[in-house]
């Protein structure tokens, strides 16, 4: 039997090797076997219990001053990134603690940052002159390049929730941070408004959604405040007692923390129960659906605000009676309820 020859093997191993020294790649070669028709971000859908993570803080508070760590955080590494600090493929997140009489020194970075208050009272976080007393439930933002300070003037600690554009930021290589001359900047007077999103109000916008809907069959009702900024959206959600959602998915990856209430969520082939101040992530594209016996309410905030201006955000939910499910592109705020 005659012997195949090796020969157009060996002249593509060497052709290969050659460009490779070149700093050259064959295309055909680095994308064969990869599925391109689906995203597959490297983000896994993960739980951090605050019940478990506040003893930590508290331990951090005794081991280093908010000073000396300028900012005293334990940061939610999602563990499909290897300890990189990210929770999802472009936010990054931590739980932050200022105890009473502590400041967190002025500094501004190129990140915006959304910070949801999850525990306490009187603190202030101050934002170019503008000081904004901060409440549980109450959203603060941070826009980028703004400097920025924290205080605790109160006689209990203080936890929020800090999520940043971050690992986005970074990927274009456009990070910058710079250290105020001074622990506290001066303060303007200004009132700051277009920073803070009181909770009553948050609140009261959902309540109206809630008696003018029905509940959206995967989300419940959701109120989304003004984008904070181009690149995060911010939600306010309610599952009705007894809520089950329909299974969904989305390319916005999306971090919750739970406000109120207890319940679960699937995410893939995995099942989350969640109680008071939990914080979960649902990576984007991940197949997930909500439900909650007794009602529930979450915060949660995702990458929706640059995919839409992008032109690349898409949805797609299951059990909507047909044989297909059903395909959902462009803007979020089409949708009842959202």
């Amino acid at each position: 039997m005659p012997r195949l020859s090796r020969e157009p093997e060996d002249r593509a191993a060497a052709f290969h090797a050659r460009i490779g020294g070149e700093n050259l790649g064959a295309l055909w070669v680095g994308r064969r076997g990869v599925d391109l028709s689906r995203p597959r971000t490297p983000a896994r859908p993960a739980i951090w219990r605050f019940d478990e993570i506040r003893p930590r803080l508290m331990e951090a508070g005794r081991l280093v001053s908010a000073e000396d760590a300028f900012r005293r955080v334990l940061v939610l590494q999602n563990p499909g990134f290897g300890g990189a600090m990210r929770a999802t493929q472009t936010l990054y997140a931590g739980l932050q603690l200022v105890l009473p009489g502590e400041i967190a020194p002025c500094h501004r970075h190129s990140q915006t940052a959304i910070r949801f208050v999850v525990e306490g009272s009187g603190a202030t976080t101050t934002v170019d002159g503008a000081a904004l007393a901060m409440a549980p439930h109450d959203l603060v933002v941070t826009p980028q390049w703004t400097w920025h300070d924290h205080r605790n003037r109160g006689d209990k600690p203080v936890i929020w929730l800090d999520v940043l554009d971050t690992p986005l930021i970074d990927a274009l290589d456009t990070v910058f941070r710079e250290t105020h001359a001074d622990i506290l900047q001066p303060l303007t007077g200004s009132q700051g408004g277009r920073l803070i999103r009181r909770a009553g109000a948050a609140r009261a916008a959902l309540d109206r959604i809630a008696s003018e809907a029905a509940p959206d069959p995967c989300l419940g009702w959701r109120f989304r405040y003004d984008d904070p900024c181009p690149t995060m959206a911010a939600f306010l959600h309610r599952l009705p007692g007894g809520f089950e959602g329909r299974p969904r998915r989305a390319t916005d990856g999306a971090i919750y923390c739970v406000v109120e209430g207890r319940g679960e969520t699937e995410l893939e082939d995995a099942i989350v129960e969640w109680r008071p101040h939990d914080i979960f992530v649902v990576p984007g594209w991940c197949r997930h659906r909500h439900s909650s016996a007794a009602g529930a309410v979450l915060f949660g905030v995702s990458d929706l605000a640059l995919q839409e201006r992008l032109g690349l955000w898409r949805e797609q939910r299951s059990g909507t009676g047909g044989a297909n499910p059903e395909w959902n592109g462009g803007s979020s705020k089409s949708r009842p309820g959202r």
